[in-house]
C-alpha cells in the first residue's frame, strides 16, 4: 500500500478511540468484520487496498462529521457586482457594506472578483480617480474566488484563504454565501 495515500494501518486504533468507537461499531459502519479490525489494530494482518480504503474513508467521514461546516460560518448575504457595472458602483458597494472584495457575476455565472486592492493598484499605476470610476468592472477584475459546497468542512476550506481573498459557498448549485478570513477569526 502507498503511504502517501493512506496513513499507517496502525493508526486505525488511535483514530477509532479518538472518535469514541468500539471495534464492532467501526466494523459495522465500515462494512467489515470486528475481528478484521482487531487483527489490523494488533498488526497481525495486511489487507487489500480496497478494504484499507473503505476503513480510512469511514474514519475520515466520521472525523469530519463532527466538524463545523462552511454553512455554519459563512456570511449568507453576498454582495456582488456585474461585470458590466462601473468601478464606481463596486467601490460604493464595498464602502456601504464595509467589505473589501466582491464576486463579479455575468448573469448568474461567477466570472471574476474585484477588490479594494485591485482598485488601489490601478491608482498607484497612474490611472486617475475620475478615469477609474467610469471603467467597467470587467476591465480590472481578476479570477473568480474558489467555489465550494456549504457542507464542506471548514478545515478543508480554510487553507484556500491563504491564496484567495474569499470563498464562495453554494447550496443546491446556487450562490448561498461567502467566507472570508474574518469569518474564520
Amino acid at each position: 500500500m502507498n503511504n502517501v495515500i493512506f496513513p499507517e494501518l496502525t493508526s486505525i486504533k488511535t483514530r477509532r478511540i479518538a472518535l469514541g468507537l468500539k471495534q464492532e461499531e467501526l466494523a459495522k459502519i465500515a462494512g467489515v468484520s470486528q475481528s478484521l479490525i482487531a487483527k489490523l489494530e494488533k498488526g497481525r494482518i495486511d489487507v487489500s487496498y480496497s478494504i484499507a480504503k473503505k476503513i480510512f474513508l469511514t474514519l475520515d467521514s466520521l472525523e469530519h462529521k463532527k466538524e463545523r461546516k462552511c454553512s455554519d460560518i459563512m456570511t449568507r448575504h453576498v454582495s456582488f457586482v456585474k461585470s458590466s457595472d462601473k468601478i464606481e458602483k463596486a467601490s460604493e458597494i464595498m464602502k456601504r457594506n464595509s467589505i473589501d472584495q466582491l464576486p463579479v457575476l455575468s448573469g448568474r455565472q461567477v466570472v471574476g472578483s474585484i477588490s479594494e486592492s485591485l482598485i488601489f493598484n490601478k491608482i498607484m499605476q497612474g490611472v486617475s480617480r475620475k478615469q477609474l470610476l467610469v471603467m467597467k468592472v470587467s476591465d480590472i477584475m481578476t479570477e473568480p474566488y474558489p467555489i465550494i459546497n456549504s457542507e464542506m468542512p471548514v478545515s478543508i476550506a480554510s487553507p484556500m484563504l491563504k491564496t484567495a481573498d474569499a470563498i464562495l459557498i453554494t447550496e443546491k448549485n446556487k450562490l448561498a454565501g461567502i467566507i472570508t478570513k474574518a469569518n474564520l477569526i
